[in-house]
């Protein structure tokens, strides 16, 4: 008899725990995407990994300030599985471990040791890998479905080329953005507040880099070569901005699917890093004993040394333009070889360059291999951006307690 009661509360308990490790997983339905399902425990456990990659405290206010953009990512998410599936896209596990692997860097034969870190840290592996073998599926997607499309002719490399050949003049840009899709055609109210919940997470101190790699809702394949981008290959509306900004400005506007924030990393005169300067510096305290000093009386056979009046010759040889700072490459580019600047203020001293060579340097020359690589990312990211928009818009999303 007393065996029967412990066996009874026994099986009650194990029954009882159950239960409540079953409701902790699913607790309650937030979205149906076309009859997948997200519940709060996916939207939970989202965000405690947004919160851990983030290096911020998992508190209600930090909760809060990425629920909106975890929400928006697990739809885009499915939707992504979704039509990936639609078009028998599948994954091995060796894949998945190899895609998470790179993504998290960890070492793909210790995916055990990685799998025990998540679960001492209380995060849930499989909310991990669905969310690995969603980017994993959409990428393969992408590269059979968008890849196969994407047509560049001679002509077109060859016309791209030429047009760098007689760009002097005209900015290039290295700049970072971030796309907040309209959840449907002219709904601009909760894009906007996407975006400003990605201000809000700007403002906490962490970097715009971090959040664009984090919280972009549109896929992008990064340049294979560099992020500069020459302006006449920029739409418009980016341009305009990138125009005004100062380096290290962020921006943000309405674009034609949504908000874009952007970021404007650099920016240069096209074609000026492709040269190395040699030229002569010369600097003193006294800004008379500059004065003295004609360009025929320096030649650039010189070395460095000590002139009269205590003006220092210093000798720079063969310096890259982006390896200078902003007041020799703002005064050496104008000059002609053997011209010199008039007397310059930089901090405490007085100084003059004299320019004596400038000369192409021929292993950072753009290759017409290339440009082929820049029109093929830039087509890929424009095609996989509409791609993404138009199935946002046409699936049939329906929200909870909303």
């Amino acid at each position: 008899m007393i065996s029967s009661i412990v066996l009874f509360f026994l099986l009650k308990i194990i029954f009882f725990e159950n239960s409540i490790y079953a409701q902790e997983k699913f607790e309650g339905m937030i979205v149906s995407i076309n009859k997948e399902i997200i519940t709060t425990y996916d939207l939970s456990q989202r965000i405690k990994l947004a919160l851990k990659s983030l290096n911020l405290e998992d508190s209600i206010s930090n909760r809060d300030s990425v629920r909106e953009r975890m929400l928006e990512l697990l739809i885009l998410e499915k939707i992504k599985t979704i039509e990936a599936k639609k078009n028998n896209i599948s994954h091995t596990e060796e894949e998945l471990i190899n895609f998470t692997s790179n993504i998290y860097n960890f070492s793909k034969d210790d995916f055990n040791g990685f799998k025990s870190f998540l679960e001492e840290e209380g995060f849930d592996i499989d909310i991990l890998l669905e969310q690995m073998s969603s980017e994993l599926l959409w990428k393969k997607f992408l590269q059979k479905t968008i890849a196969s499309k994407i047509i560049i002719s001679e002509q077109e490399i060859q016309d791209s080329f030429d047009e760098r050949t007689k760009n002097k003049g005209k900015y290039e840009f290295d700049y970072s953005e971030v796309l907040f899709l309209n959840d449907s055609p002219k709904d601009w109210k909760n894009s906007k507040k996407k975006m400003e919940e990605f201000f809000k997470l700007l403002d906490k101190g962490i970097s715009f880099e971090s959040l664009s790699k984090k919280f972009n809702e549109v896929y992008t394949m990064e340049s294979q070569t560099n992020r500069w981008v020459l302006e006449d290959n920029i739409e418009n509306k980016t341009k305009e901005s990138l125009q005004k900004m100062k380096p290290g400005e962020i921006l943000s506007f309405q674009d034609t699917d949504g908000y874009k924030v952007v970021k404007l990393n650099k920016k240069r005169f096209y074609g000026s890093s492709n040269f190395k300067y040699s030229f002569l510096k010369l600097s003193a305290f006294d800004e008379e004993a500059l004065k003295k000093i004609q360009k025929d009386d320096i030649n650039c056979g010189m070395i460095s040394k000590t002139l009269k009046d205590n003006v220092e010759l210093i000798k720079f040889e063969k310096i890259l333009f982006e390896e200078m700072n902003k007041t020799f490459r703002n005064n050496l580019e104008i000059l002609d070889e053997g011209e010199m600047t008039s007397i310059l203020k930089a901090e405490t001293e007085f100084m003059r360059l004299k320019l004596c060579k400038k000369e192409v340097d021929n292993k950072s020359a753009v290759s017409k291999l290339d440009i082929e690589k820049k029109i093929y990312t830039q087509k890929f990211n424009q095609m996989a951006s509409t791609l993404i928009s138009n199935l946002r818009k046409n699936t049939n999303i329906k929200f909870f307690n909303k």
